[in-house]
């Protein structure tokens, strides 16, 4: 299984890029005011104001140093945050909220002391990449199972799995009503039958180890390799990076 790690570039391209016209619902929605949709009914209830005029047009434009205020409080958006983190044993990640012993956020509020939430979940023994944004548009698009979001996995098991058990994932297993299935699935070069990676799109680590787990395996140890086309290249365990602004890109263009 094998895929290009993407080039680094100037992070400062990112922080240069993100400072243009928003659109109202977006400023909004980034200041964890309330979703796009709720800013919408709100703008247009007449509850918003920027620069002391009441805006209740759809698609307005918000430029850099406009004063928003949304029930005559002022608004104060925050920039967008793209961050991956390598993902270490013994934290959690959680979109759920609430309070979590050992969160995954702990790793990032050196440089985040906002919450700043994961893209999906992902349990104490899972390691590897987590994307974390408040980009709420993006968050939609990473969700979506139609975009087909590329995931690889390196995976440990208790026992080898056989060519038969493999193909067995390959055409679907039953979860709950849900048939869920990976793209491809090879043994790991140098490695026993019991460590495989699986490539599957818009997979979550906890559906994947239930899927083995339906197939009587228990997994003992599970890596995310690979996440929307971004690597661990560079990035050493329980670290975490900015995505560079060609990376961001590349992820709104999916």
């Amino acid at each position: 299984m094998r895929y290009n790690p993407k080039k680094k570039s100037d992070n400062n391209n990112l922080n240069r890029g993100t400072r243009t016209v928003k659109r109202l619902n977006k400023y909004l929605s980034n200041a964890g005011l309330c979703s796009r949709r709720e800013a919408d009914q709100h703008i247009a209830m007449g509850l918003v104001s920027v620069n002391g005029k009441i805006i209740t047009e759809m698609g307005y434009q918000v430029n850099p140093g406009d004063e928003v205020r949304y029930d005559g409080q002022r608004v104060r958006a925050s920039e967008p945050i793209y961050l991956l983190l390598n993902k270490p044993k013994g934290f959690v990640a959680t979109a759920q909220g609430g309070v979590v012993k050992k969160s995954v956020q702990e790793l990032i509020r050196t440089a985040h002391p906002e919450n700043v939430s994961p893209i999906g979940d992902m349990g104490r023994p899972i390691t590897g990449l987590l994307f974390f944004t408040n980009d709420d548009a993006l968050r939609k698009k990473l969700n979506n199972a139609q975009k087909k979001i590329l995931m690889v996995y390196q995976v440990v098991l208790d026992k080898s799995i056989s060519a038969a058990k493999i193909e067995m994932l390959k055409s679907g297993i039953s979860l709950k009503g849900f048939v869920y299935q990976v793209k491809d699935v090879e043994y790991i070069k140098g490695g026993t039958k019991r460590e495989i990676g699986i490539e599957a799109y818009n997979l979550t680590p906890g559906t994947l180890s239930k899927m083995l787990e339906k197939l009587e395996f228990e997994v003992l140890q599970m890596d995310r390799m690979l996440f929307a086309g971004l690597t661990k290249k560079d990035l050493p365990r329980g670290n975490w990076r900015k995505l560079t602004l060609k990376e961001v890109n590349f992820l709104q263009m999916l």
